[in-house]
């Protein structure tokens, strides 16, 4: 009988070590290697679109530098505790300027990404907007410029100005989860009980429809 208890105690520390282990191991990889990003706003479409979740790397920066074209998650300079997105298209050192849309960087006008997109065909005044035309303004060191995709809707650069190196989280890699948003879903107010239980069970109910499929692991 002592045997058996024996043994059996033994595997249990073997389970609780095994579970410790991979908890470490899971949190290690959370905190210095992959950061998963939250996309909420339509800034980036059609990179990313509301409720696709951005898996980013948190070794590129620390091995290599930023590039031009690189889309990356960032601390908000104006809003704390706030990440967003945008699209590194002029580097430090670098000079960047918008006539009438295009973006011309170094003097030569830069072909964008193909998930650019307009969705007013005006091409605003410097003297009223910055939007579609501004500059030229040079990169100084340790930062870089950013565009959203959704050039005449979301908040980059151009509102906020450069983005500081130091305060970028990580390089997106790729779509991994999307959940639809959906006007029509119950929301968490007080009494919480009640809300949160209706969440659920409508969740549960309209789970294959609120999944973006056709956005699972698409490239940025």
């Amino acid at each position: 009988m002592q045997r058996v208890k024996y043994r059996r105690g033994n595997r249990r520390m073997e389970l609780i070590k095994a579970a410790i282990i991979v908890t470490l191991i899971g949190l290690v990889v959370r905190v210095f290697v992959f950061m998963p990003y939250h996309n909420k706003s339509r800034d980036m479409e059609n990179a990313l679109y509301q409720g696709d979740f951005l898996l980013t790397s948190q070794l590129a920066y620390m091995t290599g530098e930023p590039k031009v074209g690189d889309l990356i998650v960032f601390e908000h300079p104006f809003k704390i505790d706030e990440l967003t997105s945008g699209r590194i298209v002029a580097r430090e050192g670098q000079t960047i300027e918008l006539i009438d849309k295009e973006v011309i960087v170094d003097n030569e006008f830069m072909v964008d990404s193909d998930k650019v997109k307009f969705s007013d065909h005006r091409a605003l005044s410097a003297e009223y907007s910055n939007r579609d035309n501004f500059g030229p303004v040079q990169i100084p060191a340790g930062a870089v410029y950013v565009l959203c995709d959704n050039r005449d809707e979301g908040e980059d650069s151009r509102h906020f100005g450069m983005v500081n190196i130091d305060t970028i989280k990580g390089k997106g890699l790729f779509v991994y989860w999307s959940w639809k948003p959906d006007p029509n879903a119950p929301e968490m107010e007080s009494p919480y009980i009640t809300p949160a239980i209706s969440i659920l069970f409508y969740n549960l109910f309209h789970f294959p429809s609120r999944i973006g499929w056709d956005r699972l692991f698409a490239g940025i």
